[in-house]
């Protein structure tokens, strides 16, 4: 649908509104959860209503995107988006298993090669995916990463398969930035909104991982998660929308 007919101006239009909602949920859900006073740091969250809103809602600006643009690279941002909110949902046990975390880090996990593909849609005709710098580069990032979490994530108390699915996951998110950074690099103008996205983002769990895993005690860990995480999935998904309406 071109964006300037009658539906894809409406689209367009519901999308602005969109936006606009998901930020001032935020705002209301970050007040919330610094009002709540207990001990445990991580009780100090954002309302679960409106966690499950913000990833419903963002779930539904991915498919809007779709039906406003009709691109390979949104389809697949659209089916990374509904991995994130399934992930979102594991997280917070309203879709209950025996270890949400795990559950959610799996999602998540299945999200990022969605996006590194969506990424990749977009740099093909720039030739940089073909570039052996550019994959050295990335060999070079994935080794940081890898030492990185040797140091700061890796924990021997936990199971052995949340240390092996949070090195596998940074290495997933690590290649998605990369892959984000190239597309602004090589595309500018609103298509570095896809990688301050892509980097808040990486922000967010980190948080997660150096919280959670690491042992380091943060205060209010879980609202400066969704404080990254929202504005991050927003950066991509209307980052893509804005480079390709544009």
């Amino acid at each position: 649908m071109p964006i300037w007919d009658k539906g894809g101006v409406a689209i367009s239009v519901a999308l602005l509104i969109l936006a606009l909602a998901q930020l001032l949920l935020l705002g209301w859900g970050f007040q919330s959860g610094l009002q709540i006073v207990s001990g445990d740091p991580q009780e100090i969250r954002l309302p679960l209503p409106a966690r499950v809103v913000l990833s419903l809602s963002l779930l539904l600006s991915a498919l809007l995107t779709t039906l406003n643009l009709r691109h390979p690279a949104v389809y697949l941002i659209l089916a990374g988006m509904l991995f994130s909110f399934l992930g979102d949902m594991f997280n917070a046990a309203v879709i209950p298993l025996p270890i949400p975390r795990l559950g959610g880090m799996a999602a998540f996990a299945i999200a990022h090669p969605f996006y590194i593909a969506s990424f990749s849609c977009l740099l093909k005709p720039t030739a940089i995916i073909t570039a052996s710098l550019f994959w050295t580069a990335l060999a070079a990032f994935g080794l940081l990463i890898a030492i990185g979490w040797h140091f700061f994530l890796r924990n021997p108390e936990i199971l052995p398969a949340m240390n092996a699915g949070s090195l596998i996951y940074a290495l997933l998110i690590g290649t998605m930035a990369v892959f984000a950074f190239a597309l602004g690099l090589k595309m500018s103008g609103w298509w570095w909104m896809v990688f301050l996205g892509a980097l808040l983002f990486c922000i967010s769990d980190m948080i997660i991982g150096i919280s959670e895993f690491g042992g380091v005690a943060l205060k209010k860990p879980h609202l400066w998660i969704w404080l990254t995480y929202i504005p991050g999935q927003m950066g991509i998904i209307y980052g893509i929308w804005m480079g390709l309406a544009m």
